[in-house]
């Protein structure tokens, strides 16, 4: 039985197909550039790891000797070929933007009383109804007895409102995870540190809420399993889709994997791009066509009613064909919204006309008013609030014999 993760939980639920190629096919494929923003997270991650490890051992770092630390760091492990896609940001905007955060981090929390620390980076397990997941905390405090701390760092540039760490999955997975690991951990808070707003972000779940979530973890699992026993791993598309690795792969996004960076003689040279070109071109006159025919067959219909009110007909007959031309003049009351609708209501109430009419279907009145259903008194009263509007419908049909 494999043991699950919250990212391999995400991946299936993002997209089946990358699931698929991930941990079904287990695709190998060439070594992705790192991107700045994944760098700068990791060196702050490894910068915050030395301070907690070292005060285990009970070594106080100054906050110099912690930003020494992450020069160090940075410098040893950086690469050329990290990459940077915001053009707008330089790689010192990303250094610097990490020592702030090692730095803010620093003031907020010196001198780092606030529990014991347990673990660093440590791995998780959680058991859920014989399944296995794991994952690994940056960091787990006790703070009390029977008081536990899950931390987690983020170097992200969006801040999520409390909603969505209320219904996080990752740290309430671990939390269950704590549970089974120290039987006195009464309570368990989820801490996440957002590092570059200089703000912690806190959870914690209720018996109830874990329960609901071990039944919605394992109803994922039975999902892949099922998707597994199938080989059913469908294509999702979503803005995911421009950071997956498997993009050459994918039937949805290999296309345009291949043609993207293409040059512009070589890109209008594929015949993928050629045939959707010519689509889109015909489409587009056909859109053309229809209004143009839709805006004439408006005026010829304008004119038919013209004529039919002309000449008081109501068939008009052509060479093989005969168009039918229904006019018919309502009454039209008040609708929702309209300025004298509580007016018009009012007035049937009193009149006691208000329950056969329900909630004031104005073409049910109407209706009344042309049967003839209403009190005389009642009609009277309503007229002050009738308009009418002219109704027309016309029928093409073959003239009898000749749609034979």
């Amino acid at each position: 039985m494999p043991t699950y993760s919250h990212s391999r939980l995400s991946a299936y639920e993002n997209c089946p197909l990358k699931y698929r190629f991930a941990y079904v096919d287990r695709v190998k494929l060439e070594r992705m550039p790192e991107s700045i923003e994944a760098f700068m997270g990791k060196r702050v991650h490894e910068t915050l790891e030395k301070l907690y490890s070292d005060r285990m051992l009970s070594k106080e770092d100054t906050m110099d000797e912690l930003l020494d630390f992450y020069d160090g760091v940075w410098g040893k492990n950086w690469s050329d070929d990290v990459q940077i896609v915001r053009k707008d940001l330089t790689v010192e905007n990303y250094h610097e933007t990490g020592r702030r955060c090692v730095a803010d981090y620093y003031r907020r929390y010196a001198p780092f009383d606030q529990g014991r620390t347990l673990k660093l980076e440590a791995p998780v397990y959680i058991n859920i109804d014989g399944y296995r997941l794991m994952g690994y905390i940056d960091r787990l405090d006790l703070t009390g007895d029977g008081r536990y701390e899950i931390h987690d760092y983020k170097t992200s540039r969006s801040l999520p409102e409390q909603q969505y760490f209320d219904g996080d999955r990752q740290l309430a997975l671990y939390q269950i995870g704590v549970r089974n690991m120290w039987k006195d951990a009464e309570k368990v808070d989820l801490v996440w540190h957002y590092l570059v707003y200089d703000r912690e972000m806190r959870s914690c779940r209720s018996p109830e809420c874990l329960e609901r979530l071990k039944a919605s973890v394992v109803g994922v699992i039975q999902q892949i399993e099922a998707a597994e026993k199938e080989y059913d791993f469908p294509a999702s598309e979503s803005g995911l889709c421009n950071w997956c690795e498997y993009r050459s792969l994918c039937p949805t996004c290999k296309h345009e994997a291949a043609v993207g960076n293409l040059p512009a003689n070589e890109f209008l040279d594929d015949d993928g791009v050629k045939l959707v070109n010519y689509y889109a071109k015909l489409y587009e006159e056909k859109k053309e066509y229809n209004e143009r025919m839709d805006a004439r067959l408006e005026l010829l219909r304008e004119a038919i009613i013209d004529y039919a009110k002309r000449e008081g007909v109501e068939v008009i007959r052509g060479s093989d064909r005969k168009l039918k031309v229904k006019i018919e003049t309502k009454a039209k009351f008040p609708g929702k919204g309209d300025d004298e609708r509580e007016a018009l209501e009012l007035l049937l109430k009193s009149a006691g006309a208000w329950d056969n009419l329900s909630t004031l279907d104005t073409f049910a009145l109407a209706r009344a008013l042309k049967n003839d259903t209403l009190d005389p008194a009642l009609i009277s009263n309503l007229r002050k609030f009738i308009t009418t509007e002219e109704s027309c419908r016309i029928t093409l049909s073959y003239l009898k014999g000749d749609d034979e």
